[in-house]
């Protein structure tokens, strides 16, 4: 059944921004991106959740309307439409099923799906509801092994990582975004999943690299270990705190601090060496501010975050052998001392990464802010040549769509995020 509509779109309810893409899929090709808008939230978003709904809601609306005009396609016929959440009491655990082969001692098909069912089923709170899913490892007869299929053995246990969060938190996003859009096409990501599909290598998943995403208002985090996400999180903290750090400390007002770190002065001040700049305070007299001063209030914030992170990798027996080391993404990754306060912290290597293979026009899309919302296009656009392809109804498709290209993505990983809610 041919799709009649090669249009994919992405969400995010970001702290600072409001932001959407729109891009165009062909079977087999890097989306291609048509369109995009970002238009400041600050005030109805607060910390990745969504405090003002009609304000959420209106902003949504102006930011699809302004990308239905540059690309000259109405939005509303997506194929599919990826939503970034964080915020909204995540939180994350590892699942393990487990079941035995059959009489010729080889795992099949039909024993990995049955421990990977096993593996989500959690006792959670009524009040939870699981997001996304992600194989972890597996262990046949107690040796781990990258693929169990056609594996000898008698006893399979597949360890699945788990995300979950607060349901009518989540399903404010679903809300929002459902009075423009078909509901049974909207996907739920958590956003630094998106983030690892955006910007991370293959090689990078199986070598083990932490991918920490730094915004205004949260912080997120993934680990990816032998093919398998191991640990993700996030923090309610970003550069949002960084500028009302500053604000305290000086009495400005956190509009003026936003301003001296979103416009590049703060980091041209590092670069260059500068010893002093000069800030207009509240009651409008110009205050004279070291540099070197400002540089603790930032590496005081931003070692904290970090520190906060490394007792949770700790917590889940995180090993310190990442091959890959650490990659940095996010609003906060393009301060300098955010690089360094991540290798002191976490003793990893970092590297600063923005979106890759990025096709279309627009290339100020390539920046480190829009890594989760490309992942999150490129994660959306998966479903095309799955509906082209497929005859069975919107809701098998699009599973099947998200397991290939899931699969494709993660190599041998399969069902990476089998249990997105629709």
């Amino acid at each position: 059944m041919k799709s009649q509509c090669d249009i994919v779109t992405a969400i995010e309810f970001g702290t600072a921004k409001m932001t959407v893409f729109a891009a165009r899929q062909e079977p087999g090709q890097t989306p291609q991106i048509i369109g995009y808008c970002s238009i400041p939230s600050a005030g109805m978003v607060v910390k990745g959740e969504i405090q003002d709904f009609n304000r959420a809601y209106q902003t949504l609306g102006k930011a699809i309307k302004t990308v239905e005009n540059n690309c000259g396609r109405s939005l509303s016929d997506s194929t599919a439409v990826a939503v970034l959440v964080t915020g909204c009491g995540i939180l994350s655990q590892l699942g393990v099923g487990t079941t035995k082969a059959r009489d010729e001692k080889i795992i099949t098909e039909e024993e990995i799906q049955t421990a990977e069912e096993q593996a989500k089923v959690l006792n959670l709170a009524a009040d939870r509801e699981i997001i996304n899913t992600a194989n972890a490892f597996s262990l046949v007869d107690n040796r781990r092994v990258s693929n169990p299929l056609n594996q000898r053995g008698i006893k399979l246990e597949t360890y699945t990582h788990i995300v979950h969060g607060i349901s009518t938190r989540i399903s404010n996003f679903r809300d929002a975004v459902a009075n423009f859009f078909d509901p049974d096409k909207i996907l739920v990501i958590f956003s630094p999943l998106a983030a690892d599909i955006g910007i991370l290598s293959e090689k990078e998943r199986q070598d083990g690299v932490l991918l920490v995403d730094i915004g205004a208002g949260c912080t997120e985090y993934v680990v990816e270990y032998d093919g398998g996400i191991r640990s993700s999180g996030m923090l309610q903290v970003g550069f949002e705190h960084v500028a009302n750090d500053i604000s305290i400390a000086y009495g400005l007002h956190i509009n003026s601090c936003r301003r001296l770190i979103d416009s590049g002065e703060l980091e041209d001040a590092f670069q260059t060496g500068k010893e002093n700049i000069y800030i207009c305070n509240q009651s409008g007299r110009e205050l004279e501010i070291k540099v070197s001063d400002l540089q603790t209030i930032v590496d005081a914030r931003l070692e904290e975050i970090f520190a906060v992170i490394a007792n949770r990798l700790k917590a889940d027996k995180i090993p310190n052998s990442l091959e890959s080391g650490g990659v940095l993404t996010g609003g906060g990754a393009k301060l300098s001392r955010t690089a360094e306060a991540f290798e002191k912290v976490l003793s990893l290597r970092c590297t600063v990464r923005k979106p890759v293979d990025v096709g279309g026009a627009v290339t100020t899309v390539k920046d480190p802010a829009f890594s989760a919302i490309w992942g999150a296009v490129k994660y959306s656009a998966s479903m095309v040549s799955e509906m082209e392809k497929a005859p069975e109804n919107w809701l098998d498709a699009a599973c099947s769509a998200v397991n290939n290209f899931l699969e494709k993505i993660f190599n041998s990983i399969k069902k990476l995020f089998s249990a997105v809610k629709f």
